[in-house]
């Protein structure tokens, strides 16, 4: 047979009432060091972003850079003549992919490309490229600032 539950001592539900032990471990020295260390790698994690150059908005991080075709950096031409300097990501968090994948055109064998907005204000910043299950975004590097 069960016993039932004892119902704690009631101190009215203030916060005043709660003892003093319940917050002491958000205090201790463990977690200002966790804390302190986490500051650090938000820190360095912002020193990362690769931004809109337009509104500044977070699109991808240096350690998302990749090589595609044994490089990171292409150029390349479109039809209408117009030179693209771009750099290939894993990904890019803060883009939009917009349009039908068309493998026309395309400057990666096999991969169909998509136009990759800004998701903030909707620049247009490059490609993002896809293949099956496997893609990545190439984008246009002078359309990109860095946060240093």
């Amino acid at each position: 047979a069960r016993k039932p539950c004892t119902p704690l001592p009631s101190n009215k539900g203030t916060l005043h009432s709660t003892p003093n032990y319940f917050f002491q471990r958000f205090s201790d020295k463990p977690f200002k060091r966790i804390q302190k260390q986490l500051e650090q790698e938000n820190h360095e994690d912002e020193e990362n972003h690769i931004l809109c150059k337009v509104c500044e908005h977070k699109i991808t991080s240096h350690p998302k850079k990749i090589e595609v075709n044994g490089q990171y950096q292409h150029v390349f031409t479109n039809p209408s003549g117009f030179v693209y300097e771009i750099g290939c990501f894993s990904l890019a968090n803060g883009c939009v992919n917009q349009g039908t994948p068309s493998l026309e055109y395309t400057w990666f064998g096999g991969y169909a490309w998509r136009f990759a907005l800004c998701s903030n204000c909707f620049m247009h910043l490059g490609w993002f490229y896809q293949s099956g299950s496997d893609g990545f975004y190439g984008l246009i590097l002078e359309n990109l600032a860095q946060n240093f």
